[in-house]
């Protein structure tokens, strides 16, 4: 009885956890539901007629903001989409390399790529504005796209080192002595073993690259420029647009939410990947 009453009780508190986490999320796609009238009334209104007017102005245009925020969302998508591609395409060799290959100042060159997670992205800024407008690259999605993968990186690298020294070698080895090929020993046995772990790696990699806020505000102006820094611009002289702004927070988390609980499984299996055999 007193083991039900703690399971209870400890349940009880996760629970209230749970609720406290996401009364943030709550509050905002109510917000973004109300009346634009009611968004800003004090005491909140709760007794209302839900209305998508917020999310048809934001997506089509309707605001004091300079552009329509399903054109950000676009562009959030293509740099998005690029970086994590180009993350991946140099990440894996490089993981695999650090994995299986013997070469002096392995050990070394594996702890330095780690070291660089610890690089704040900040500090780069100006750097990389400077070096973008020297080279006529400001407000183009390549400005966004290298250094997002560039960040990425590391922690790509890292993930996928891992999982790839989980992976029993005896396996490539019998691919070998059958007949394969090296490209055919990471396409056909390393790569479909490595999914997990890729899955992970792109889904976090994406996150930090669809989030992303500092880069984007300060390398693009209308070209280029993403969700997050579109969000902002619903703050300006004339107040804060609430209705609009809970409107296009909530469709930018949106597609990373859908895409992270339609993946869950994957992402479980990659970051606890080796963990229990």
């Amino acid at each position: 009885m007193r083991r039900l009453i703690a399971n209870g009780l400890f349940r009880l508190l996760l629970w209230g956890a749970v609720a406290v986490v996401l009364f943030p999320v709550f509050w905002v796609v109510l917000t973004s539901v109300k009346p634009p009238e009611l968004s800003q009334a004090l005491p909140p209104v709760w007794n209302f007629t839900p209305t998508l007017q917020s999310y048809s102005d934001v997506l089509g245009g309707n605001t004091y903001t300079s552009q329509a925020f399903g054109t950000l969302m676009a562009h959030s998508l293509v740099v998005t989409v690029a970086s994590t591609l180009l993350g991946l395409i140099v990440g894996v060799p490089a993981a695999y390399a650090l994995a299986r290959f013997r070469f002096r100042g392995k050990k070394g060159t594996a702890n330095w790529i780690l070291s660089t997670i610890m690089f704040p992205p900040a500090v780069s800024v100006v750097p990389i504005f400077i070096l973008a407008s020297k080279l006529n690259l400001t407000d183009t999605f390549p400005c966004l796209i290298v250094p997002y993968a560039a960040f990425g990186l590391p922690m790509v690298i890292w993930m996928l080192r891992s999982f790839i020294k989980q992976i029993p070698y005896e396996i490539e080895e019998a691919a070998t002595v059958d007949g394969a090929s090296q490209g055919a020993v990471l396409w056909h046995i390393v790569f479909p073993l490595l999914m997990p772990g890729i899955v992970a790696a792109s889904l976090l990699s994406a996150m930090l690259a669809w989030n992303e806020f500092l880069f984007a505000l300060t390398l693009t102006r209308s070209a280029a420029k993403t969700a997050p820094v579109g969000i902002s611009e619903f703050t300006n002289m004339y107040g804060t647009q609430w209705g609009s702004l809970t409107a296009a927070a909530t469709v930018t988390v949106a597609p990373i939410l859908v895409a992270t609980m339609l993946l869950r499984r994957r992402l479980v299996e990659g970051l606890t990947f080796g963990a229990v055999k």
